[in-house]
């Protein structure tokens, strides 16, 4: 069993990796000045920023477009099967793990 000191040595490292990949990253802006970006200038992304929220809106649009149930069935049926082989596995080692260790009687005061 870990003792409090050793609890606190791992957090601290935990936090200073995590800070090592999280912190210092910067956000990059899209847009620069009156500059263009891609080829196409501010008004014209906005435009089709506009069409692509109109068509969204439409009836029957929703979604990313890709349907995980009415489209490829074989493939999603592999996906799902995965998953169950990938959590059920996890969920027997951890039932095993409890199953196999032997039982100690609580200390009695």
């Amino acid at each position: 069993m870990m003792n409090k000191s050793n609890i606190l040595i791992v957090t601290a490292i935990v936090m200073a990796i995590g800070t090592a990949f999280l912190g210092p990253q910067s956000a990059l802006a899209q847009y620069s000045g009156g500059e263009q970006v891609g080829g196409s200038s501010l008004e014209e992304q906005l435009k089709l920023a506009q069409e692509k929220l109109q068509i969204a809106g439409q009836e029957g649009a929703y979604g990313s477009g890709t349907s995980m149930v009415t489209g490829d069935v074989n493939q999603t049926m592999i996906f799902i099967g995965i998953l169950v082989a990938i959590f059920g596995g996890v969920a027997a080692a951890f039932f095993l793990m409890s199953r196999s260790r032997t039982r100690k009687e609580a200390a009695k005061y």
